[in-house]
């Protein structure tokens, strides 16, 4: 992270160009081109890389733009108010729903029957939005500089409560880890990754993550009074006393925190499989890394036997700005990446993501991505809860942001939670 319809395609003045070492091929004309907007600005580079080799091999041109401002759902509203609209964009859920009119309807693709539909955006029955990857949030843990500190073997399987972690954490402190822990600062981090568990955690679905929020708006349900709440913070507690920005919390930096977990001089970092962008420069081949789901003393549910996550980024192909002959391209361009060996090779290898499509056998090579490969392949993955407003994230990060830096109480933090919830 750092984020209606065509029914035909044009069949006249096309050429077909074979895609390299790929088994399909694309229509297109050396005079389309197409426009992405990417809200990983983590792989931007990947994508300015793939459209210039794209083209090379279709006569699609393809441009790459990333998303400004303080949030992709934002960029993208000022871009339709513009009219300078992407052919393609890539967004969450929250964002496939509020542009549903414009987005195409993809249902029909071949793709839709190996992992499209189970992991896409579905709305109203239509599936809206291509799932880019699946992605999963919980502790990255850096398996050999625990063992060098505490000389013991670490099983993260065996870290399951609150009270484990903290004998886990006190073991470093006293083998000389000062501060065994980072937290980010960032909004996204704290109001749509840590707090977004507690919806999630509520019974591991989708629906019981939709039916706490709406006990929240009715007033049926207390933030104080819910065990899942209670101990997710808990741990962020625990989490708080030993960060290793804990003297500044709302001035730690992103990527000192990945320069920190691969180099050993931290053991937990609270993140998804979406980090190894920025840790894969620092990580030494002979260090061990994974992620564990967040322990907790409350676990009746399997919460500490579960990550959460699934398809977490989607592309749509707009119907509104782009032309027919756009949205043909736009589609090939799907199609290409799941079925065309560079499409795919991009997606699991040059990008380290971890495919939502079942045709794709490529192994994930990193740690992080291959944690999550295991857990989605044992089916120990919580359903994302995403029908979230576009300006959760913010809203709440931003209170998030002050319970982590001790301007207010859980108390406090409670109250605007559930008045944020109450105003939708």
């Amino acid at each position: 992270m750092r984020r209606k319809v065509v029914a035909a395609a044009l069949c006249t003045a096309l050429a077909v160009s074979s895609l390299g070492m790929g088994s399909i091929a694309v229509m297109a004309d050396d005079n389309t081109k197409i426009t992405i907007l990417n809200t990983k600005d983590e792989l931007q580079t990947q994508w300015e890389e793939l459209a210039e080799e794209y083209e090379k091999t279709t006569g699609v041109k393809v441009e790459v733009s990333v998303t400004v401002g303080d949030s992709p759902s934002e960029d993208i509203t000022k871009r339709y108010a513009s009219g300078e609209v992407p052919t393609i964009f890539m967004g969450d859920v929250q964002d496939i729903l509020m542009l549903d009119e414009y987005a195409m309807d993809l249902s029909d693709e071949e793709w839709a029957d190996i992992g499209g539909t189970k992991f896409g955006c579905v709305v109203n029955d239509k599936l809206k939005g291509f799932p880019f990857c699946i992605e999963a949030r919980g502790l990255i843990y850096n398996k050999t500089a625990i063992e060098e500190v505490t000389g013991e073997e670490f099983d993260p399987s065996q870290i399951k409560t609150t009270d484990d972690l903290k004998a886990i954490l006190d073991k470093l402190v006293d083998g000389g880890m000062e501060t065994p822990v980072a937290l980010n600062m960032e909004d996204w981090s704290l109001g749509g990754h840590y707090l977004t568990q507690v919806y999630e955690e509520q019974d591991g679905t989708a629906k019981g993550a939709q039916d706490f929020v709406d006990g929240i708006k009715d007033g049926s349900v207390k933030l104080g009074d819910n065990d899942r709440w209670n101990s997710l913070m808990d741990t962020f507690d625990l989490l708080k006393e030993y960060n290793m920005n804990k003297d500044n919390p709302l001035a730690s930096d992103y990527d000192e925190n990945a320069i920190s977990i691969t180099e050993g001089d931290i053991a937990f970092w609270f993140n998804g499989n979406w980090a190894w962008a920025e840790m894969s420069e620092f990580a030494e081949d002979d260090t061990e890394y994974g992620i564990m789901p967040i322990p907790q003393n409350d676990a009746d549910n399997d919460a500490t036997e579960n990550l959460c996550g699934g398809a977490t980024k989607y592309l749509m192909i707009d119907t509104k700005y782009n032309d027919e002959k756009q949205q043909q391209a736009a589609k090939d361009f799907l199609h290409w990446l799941v079925y065309d060996e560079d499409g795919q090779d991009f997606l699991v290898n040059k990008c380290n993501l971890v495919p939502a499509f079942s045709n794709i056998d490529l192994e994930v090579t990193n740690p992080l991505g291959a944690s999550v490969q295991k857990y989605t392949a044992d089916e120990k993955i919580f359903e994302t809860f995403a029908n979230l407003p576009g300006d959760h994230w913010k809203t709440l990060g931003a209170e998030m942001q002050k319970y982590l830096g001790d301007q207010c109480t859980r108390e406090e933090l409670e109250a605007s939670i559930e008045s944020y919830w109450q105003k939708q």
